[in-house]
């Protein structure tokens, strides 16, 4: 799918790029340099994701490595998670001033040294520290957030779009470095599968990154940043639209942890075999990847809002039909689950960074991306936690479930309340 922009980017005037001073219009990005930035954001996206994802496979040989519970083990991936969001302003300040090149070919050295020194530990809290602060940060730096940030601003009339390609690789990279992790520990240790992933890494991303750039006007179109939200992280902050975004993407960033941590043992405890319940899983990654374009288009053509609502919605309706599977026992109602909730992942982070690119998208956008997402970590960290603790008090999934659908109902009520312009595609 061709992706192109038909209308010119406007540019600031002026050394400090004040977005109060005059625009003038500037040529569209080159194509080619366009959709070649869009690919490597998707294949960074795609080994970042997949490193990140593939911890499911390291966790029991880790557990048996330590000699230590799965909750002590579990802190290693808690810190990477935590990292992803509380590092959101620092990477945000190094994308802005550092640009995605250099950025970026640091983060993958930083994060190859942390694995392949994590390979050599022989503590918990060694491997907390290094393979989760230090590795978590790193890998905090080639995530969403910032490939995300890339596709709307080469993009800025067709950011949804944009965005939702970009956003494949981390369908992608769930789905294949899960089952090659898998192989890998099994040949050659979760040590030797660390040492794969710190390899791929400095082979294929930090060259790989030596082709990344902005466009030369990298601003607001003149349908996006209204009233000077998008000069400074400051004004940003003190606008309703930051904190309405905030909201949306707690909503999201809380309730789909939910479903994804707990979906397996819930299937397990009503008669679903433990290797289909974890195919499940891991088809709900690949119907995701249609679902990720649809939202973008979608995004592009009726709006954020209304697309954000349909896809919440459809990820409602499939935790409704995976309930059925309680009060029924029919494993049909688990296959209509991975179709609707599929199509719904991964929504949260495409409309809430189109949208966020439509109000504040100008020269410190990175900065205040880094900020709005800065609740992600700790949301998703609380999904995962509420999920286990309702079931824990209350010995079923069921409310666990329904608090999931009230914390989607409330990112909708968000997203519905974030003002400004949206910039649209040309029908």
């Amino acid at each position: 799918m061709a992706i192109a922009d038909r209308r010119p980017v406007l540019c600031c005037l002026g050394t400090d790029h004040d977005p109060r001073e005059r625009f003038i219009t500037s040529p569209a990005p080159d194509r080619s340099r366009a959709r070649g930035a869009l690919v490597i954001a998707a294949l960074t996206l795609a080994i970042q994701n997949g490193v990140v994802m593939a911890f499911a496979v390291l966790y029991l040989p880790l557990v048996a490595e330590f000699q230590a519970s799965r909750a002590e083990v579990a802190t290693v991936q808690s810190a990477v998670l935590l990292l992803l969001g509380f590092g959101g302003p620092i990477v945000g300040w190094a994308f802005d001033r550092l640009g995605p090149r250099r950025l970026f070919q640091g983060a993958a050295v930083m994060a190859a040294l942390a694995l392949a020194w994590a390979s050599l530990v022989h503590s918990l809290p060694a491997l907390v520290l290094i393979y989760g602060v230090l590795g978590g940060l790193a890998l905090c730096a080639l995530g969403s957030q910032t490939q995300m940030v890339i596709a709307a601003l080469w993009y800025p009339l067709s950011r949804g779009r944009a965005i939702a390609v970009a956003d494949l690789g981390t369908g992608l990279g769930a789905f294949c470095f899960i089952p090659v992790g898998q192989a890998l520990v099994t040949a050659v240790g979760w040590r030797g599968a660390l040492l794969a992933w710190a390899v791929l890494l400095l082979a294929v991303v930090v060259p790989l990154n030596a082709w990344q750039r902005l466009p030369e006007h990298a601003a607001p179109t003149a349908l996006a940043a209204p009233s000077g939200a998008a000069g400074s992280v400051r004004a940003a902050v003190r606008s309703p639209a930051f904190w309405w975004l905030a909201v949306m993407h707690f909503g999201g960033s809380c309730a789909f942890p939910i479903m994804n941590t707990h979906m397996v043992a819930y299937a397990i405890g009503h008669g679903i075999g433990p290797e289909r319940a974890a195919a499940a899983l891991g088809s709900v990654s690949l119907v995701s990847l249609a679902g990720r374009l649809a939202t973008g288009w979608l995004s592009d053509r009726i709006g954020r809002a209304l697309t954000l609502t349909l896809a919440y919605g459809s990820a409602a309706l499939g935790i409704g039909c995976v309930t059925l599977l309680a009060l029924t026992g029919q494993s049909l109602w688990l296959a209509i689950y991975v179709v609707l909730y599929g199509l719904s992942q991964g929504s949260t982070g495409i409309i809430g960074s189109a949208r966020a690119a439509d109000v504040f998208a100008g020269p410190s956008f990175g900065a205040i991306y880094g900020w709005l997402v800065l609740s992600v970590g700790p949301s998703q960290a609380f999904g995962a936690w509420i999920g286990g603790r309702i079931f824990d008090v209350t010995g079923s999934y069921l409310p666990a479930f329904a608090f999931a659908v009230i914390a989607l109902a409330a990112g909708v009520a968000a997203i519905w309340r974030v003002r400004g312009s949206e910039a649209r595609e040309p029908r």
